[in-house]
């Protein structure tokens, strides 16, 4: 695969024009994910950022997919010659929001959760994420900060590890004496999946292993999973 630079490369327009006789355009960051475009030869193309290795770009007809980065290696400037990527590169290299809604259960109890979170790296991503947890002995509304770091994510199939912490708002469920409500402090360590679906949707599937810090000195462990859905902008 070819390219040919046009205007000031990278400086100015960000834009490349096919080279060889046809382009295969991506979903998504990585070769699992399905081709689902293809760009001839001279056709220009807009360079959007870098991610894993791989290229976002936009097409003529309004389209936006994913080429490998190597590729641009084999790109001439307007003199003939090749350029330096990795500067022009940087310059679009921009971080990622990802909204997350998921299913699952804390100890018995029905969860539900709405996160967001900023990618600001390949790897590192910070997020904030909201829970409730309704069960037969209590409804638990969490709020916790967490970072996440994944391991390869230039895979489609992509796991990653996770640390956070938070507060959780317990209100027991009794039918005779009503306990008091209780706010306590937790931490929590655990990991995941994603899964590429298609273009900026991902399934998601993780656990969390939580420790309460409670009022009584008590210490708590709580397990939690979690299934559900992500959408990248």
């Amino acid at each position: 695969m070819a390219w040919l630079l046009t205007g000031q490369a990278l400086a100015d327009a960000l834009q490349v024009k096919v080279a060889e006789p046809y382009v295969e355009i991506h979903t998504g960051p990585g070769r699992g994910y399905p081709v689902f475009h293809v760009v001839e030869r001279h056709a220009p193309l807009t360079l959007i950022r870098e991610r894993a290795g791989w290229v976002q770009v936009h097409t003529p007809r309004g389209r936006t997919g994913w080429v490998p980065r190597d590729a641009l290696a084999l790109t001439l400037d307007g003199t003939g010659q090749a350029p330096v990527m990795e500067d022009g590169l940087k310059r679009f290299n921009g971080g990622q929001w990802q909204l997350s809604v998921l299913m699952g259960e804390l100890e018995g109890a029905r969860s539900l959760s709405a996160a967001a979170g900023y990618q600001f790296t390949d790897n590192l991503l910070a997020e904030v994420m909201f829970s409730q947890a309704s069960g037969p002995y209590a409804n638990n509304r969490l709020l916790d900060i967490n970072v996440q770091h994944q391991l390869f994510p230039q895979w489609r199939v992509s796991p990653y590890v996770m640390l956070g912490t938070g507060k959780i708002h317990i209100e027991p469920r009794a039918t005779l004496v009503q306990p008091d409500n209780r706010d306590e402090r937790l931490v929590h360590v655990g990991g995941g999946v994603r899964i590429g679906l298609s273009r900026g949707f991902v399934l998601r599937a993780e656990y969390r292993n939580y420790v309460l810090f409670t009022q009584e000195d008590d210490n708590r462990n709580l397990e939690e999973w979690k299934l559900g859905f992500a959408v990248l902008f």
